[in-house]
């Protein structure tokens, strides 16, 4: 989590802020500006001819909100290399994909971008997102395949941000291009489950919590086990942020009670740089393939179950009869424990020890442990080489936004056969991609999978063989 810097006070405060922000003056002329496309971060993108100390140029602006094809009248709000960012003021010609939102909360709420689009245009959008990042990197696909995308209300993940103040408690998401947190009344994205949360935690941080706490809230809605219902399965991890106090004994003593009054699966906080469970009533599980593991607090999971179930599905697909498996960046094992049933070998590849624990007490538990060996390791600065590679039949690889050129590198040198490859960035994907082509591997298919609905993210499943 990145540290928050003190403010400094006075006018020399505000003359830094806007030299960093490069922000414009508040009575900027607007300007009219069409919208030729939608860039990457879910902005419209135009141009227009503007002129800043005396000196007239051609910029992108990026207005949130409009659509292709739309001409706006849009007040400028701050300059940069890249170019300006606007907000709109005025509507001229709206397109004729633009929808009326489906939730309330919209624009306000920085969770969405797309609540204005139509659905078959931002799916559109999104799968040719990927085609021309690929084509710009000159990377051959076999097939795109049609995009998945998950139902409304399947979301089952979510990081709300809690700010406590004088009148009581809010928690929500942030205001686009903002810090404001607006609260949710509803939300056509998220699981009922957390939403209802996200109301019982506002409720209980009005009456409990002081005046200026501030905290990021991580929920995960997981499997249904036993006797407890799926809405009830919710692992909630608290982390109060840097310049906000820590939790006082008596207050994390009413945050037991009130975890085990709403039945949470697991509550778990931040104590002194490290999560201390303060309420469980049963180890949490979630489950992949035959193998059920207990993610440690804040494990990341994809965001929706179906979601998952595709790449899952997906990644067997291009395993087929293969039985030697290395998961790099394989965190609690999503996409490699559903292959231990067919596998003779597999090696996980992670840099946080607590998921490798995870996966490793789950591989054990299932009976299938003798298969499973796991290796802490930052495969950014230490990637996996191909001597270490040696003896794998396929390497599964799902690494953050920036990709993972240099552990691609190494399997371009390596013996392996098969890559499937996971990716959250078209742009990275594409890259990493190149990489693998130009050793001699043929992309024989992609398929987009959009588990974050009316947003700009998506994820990409490639399939690779030598």
């Amino acid at each position: 989590m990145a540290s928050q810097t003190r403010r400094q006070s006075g006018k020399k405060r505000s003359t830094k802020s806007n030299q960093r922000a490069c922000r414009l003056p508040r009575n900027s002329a607007p300007v009219e500006v069409k919208i030729n496309h939608i860039g990457t971060r879910g902005d419209g993108v135009g141009k227009v001819c503007y002129t800043n100390n005396n000196n007239e140029e051609e910029h992108d602006v990026f207005v949130p909100g409009s659509l292709p094809g739309e001409m706006l009248v849009v007040q400028p709000l701050s300059l940069t290399a890249h170019g300006m960012k606007a907000r709109i003021i005025e509507l001229l010609s709206p397109s004729p994909d633009r929808n009326t939102p489906r939730c309330q909360s919209f624009p306000a709420c920085g969770g969405c971008r797309f609540q204005h689009w139509s659905e078959t245009a931002i799916s559109n959008w999104k799968q040719n997102l990927v085609i021309n990042f690929l084509s710009r990197a000159n990377v051959p696909v076999g097939n795109i395949r049609p995009l998945y995308s998950s139902p409304p209300k399947s979301r089952r993940r979510a990081s709300f941000h809690l700010k406590c103040l004088a009148d009581g408690a809010i928690v929500g998401f942030r205001e686009r291009m903002g810090q404001h947190v607006i609260a949710l009344n509803s939300c056509v994205v998220l699981h009922p489950a957390l939403l209802d949360l996200q109301a019982q935690l506002q409720q209980f941080a009005s009456a409990h919590f002081p005046v200026g706490f501030n905290a990021n809230a991580h929920a995960n809605l997981l499997d249904q086990r036993g006797s407890k219902r799926n809405d009830d399965n919710i692992c909630l991890y608290l982390q109060p942020t840097s310049n906000s106090q820590s939790f006082s004994p008596d207050l994390m003593v009413k945050l037991a009670d009130w975890a085990a009054q709403l039945n949470l699966a697991r509550l778990s906080v931040i104590d002194h740089g490290s999560p201390m469970t303060l309420f469980a009533s049963e180890l949490p599980f979630i489950t992949f393939g035959k193998v059920a593991v207990s993610p440690p607090p804040g494990a990341f999971l994809q965001a929706t179950r179906d979601g998952e179930a595709v790449l899952q599905d997906l990644v067997t697909e291009i395993a087929g009869s293969e039985r030697r498996f290395v998961d790099l960046f394989s965190g609690c094992g999503t996409l490699s424990l559903p292959l231990l049933d067919q596998a003779a070998e597999l090696l996980a590849v992670e840099q946080n020890e607590d998921a490798l624990g995870a996966l490793k007490a789950g591989a054990d538990a299932a009976g299938l442990g003798g298969r499973t060996n796991v290796k802490p390791r930052n495969l950014f600065q230490a990637p996996l080489i191909s001597d270490e590679l040696a003896g794998f039949d396929m390497a599964i690889i799902d690494p953050p936004r920036s990709g993972a050129a240099a552990q691609c590198e190494m399997l371009a040198k390596a013996t392996i056969e098969k890559i499937a490859m996971v990716s959250c960035n078209p742009a990275s994907f594409a890259r990493d991609a190149a990489i693998l082509n130009n050793a001699g591997f043929s992309l024989d298919w992609v398929k987009v999978i959009d588990q974050f609905l009316f947003t700009n993210h998506l994820e990409i499943v490639g399939a690779f063989h030598r």
